[in-house]
C-alpha cells in the first residue's frame, strides 16, 4: 500500500511548554491498564506536544526519538474529521519548523494519526536489514506518540495497516484513532519516584560511551519493569499488537551488582531476571555485536526479539520505553540493530534478536 502526499497549505504549531506533571511512570502506568489521565479538551498547545513528543527535533539536532544511521525515514501524519482543534483535513508534521502541512488525501478523514515510513532511505544504506530498522523505528514513534495522548487524556487504539515494505513510496505503516469516548481515567496506583513525562522526552539521547561503573540489578529491573513488565494483570506499557505480545527480553550481565555473570531471561509477570546460563559472557557479545564499543564497554546488554514483522515494531516500543526510563535512572543506552543474528540467538534463547541496548553510567 502506497502513497503519495501533496502540500497545499501550512500551520505553523506553537513551542510546547514543558509540564511538570504528569511522571513518566504514571503515563506509562496508563497504557498498561488501558486508562487515561484527566484532562482538559485538546486545543493547539497539545496537538503542538502530541506531534512533537512523536518527531520532533531538540535544539542539539536530536529527535526525540532515534533512527539508524539518523536517517529518519518516517512521517507522521495528523488527520481530523473535525475532532482535533485544526479543521477537517489531513497534515503531514514536518519537524525542521514544528508546523503541520496540509496534504491532499484522496481517502476519507479520522480523528488520529498515522506514521508511514519512505524506507527506500534507509534501504539504499542497509538494503534488507533496513526494513527491520524501519520498523523498528515505527515502534519509537508509536510508543512516544501513545505516551503524549494518554498524557493528554486521549484514549486511542493502534492498529497496523502495513509492515511488508519497499524501496517506493510511502507505506502507510500504524494507524492510530482516537475514540470518541474520554475512556477510564488513570487512578489509584502505586508509583515509584519519577521525572516527568514531557523532560523525559528531551532528556532521551543515544549514549555510545560508558563509565567503568557497575550498575545494581535494581536499577536493571526497574528499567526492565517499566519498559516491559506487566504492571497491571496482563498489561505492560506499551499496546498489544495484532492482539498479543510477542517480545522476549533477555539480559547479559557483566559488571551488575547483586548479580552473577551470566545471561538471564526477564520474566514480565513476575519481574524477576531468571538465569539461563552463568559465566562471562561478555567478550562473546562484543564479537556478536562486530566488536560495537557500547556493547563491548557496558556492563549489561538488554537483547529484545520475537516472532514476525510486529514483534519488530514491539521491539521498538520497547526500546523506547528503555531509553526514558534510562533518562529516570540516570543511566544511558543506545538501540543496536547490527549483530551476528545466528549467534546472538544462541547465546540468548531468542530466535530472532531485533535490538541490542546496552545499559550503562554515561562516561564523563
Amino acid at each position: 500500500m502506497l502513497f503519495q502526499a501533496v502540500v497545499v497549505a501550512a500551520i505553523k504549531l506553537p513551542r510546547p511548554a514543558l509540564r511538570e506533571r504528569p511522571w513518566l511512570r504514571e503515563a506509562l502506568w496508563c497504557l498498561a491498564s488501558g486508562a487515561v489521565l484527566e484532562a482538559g479538551p485538546c486545543g493547539t498547545e497539545c496537538l503542538s506536544r502530541i506531534t512533537f513528543s512523536a518527531q520532533g527535533l531538540l535544539a542539539d539536532g536530536r529527535r526525540t526519538v532515534p533512527s539508524a544511521g539518523g536517517i529518519y525515514p518516517l512521517h507522521l501524519y495528523v488527520f481530523s474529521a473535525g475532532g482535533l482543534p485544526i479543521g477537517e483535513g489531513a497534515w503531514r508534521y514536518n519537524p525542521l519548523n514544528h508546523s503541520l502541512e496540509e496534504v491532499e488525501e484522496p481517502g476519507g478523514f479520522f480523528n488520529g494519526f498515522l506514521v508511514a515510513a519512505e524506507a527506500q532511505r534507509t534501504y539504499v544504506f542497509y538494503g534488507e536489514r533496513g526494513y527491520r530498522y524501519v520498523r523498528l523505528e515505527v515502534g519509537h514513534v508509536l510508543q512516544n506518540l501513545l505516551l503524549s495522548l494518554a498524557s493528554h487524556g486521549l484514549s486511542a487504539s493502534a492498529d497496523i495497516v502495513a509492515l511488508e515494505l519497499n524501496s517506493d513510496g510511502e507505506t502507510p505503516c500504524v494507524r492510530v484513532v482516537l475514540k470518541e469516548e474520554r475512556g477510564a481515567l488513570c487512578r489509584g496506583f502505586q508509583l515509584e519516584p519519577s521525572i516527568s513525562l514531557d523532560r523525559a522526552f528531551l532528556e532521551r539521547r543515544s549514549v555510545r560511551d560508558y563509565a567503568k561503573k557497575s550498575v545494581d540489578s535494581e536499577v536493571i529491573l526497574r528499567v526492565l519493569k517499566w519498559s516491559l513488565g506487566e504492571l497491571t494483570p496482563g498489561g505492560r506499557p506499551y499496546p498489544r499488537l495484532q492482539g498479543d505480545y510477542r517480545v522476549e527480553a533477555v539480559v547479559v550481565a557483566g559488571r551488575v551488582r547483586g548479580l552473577e555473570k551470566g545471561v538471564y531471561a526477564f520474566n514480565p509477570r513476575s519481574m524477576e531476571l531468571e538465569p539461563l546460563r552463568l559465566g562471562d559472557y561478555m567478550d562473546e557479545l562484543c564479537s556478536l555485536s562486530l566488536r560495537q564499543h557500547c556493547v563491548c564497554r557496558a556492563p549489561a546488554t538488554v537483547v529484545l526479539g520475537g516472532e514476525g514483522l510486529a514483534s519488530e515494531v514491539e521491539a521498538g516500543l520497547v526500546a523506547q520505553n528503555v531509553y526514558l526510563n534510562a533518562v529516570q535512572e540516570s543511566l544511558g543506552t543506545v538501540a543496536v540493530g547490527a549483530f551476528e543474528d545466528e549467534g546472538l540467538s544462541a547465546l540468548s534463547g531468542i530466535e530472532r534478536p531485533s535490538y541490542l541496548l546496552p545499559l550503562g553510567y554515561p562516561a564523563r
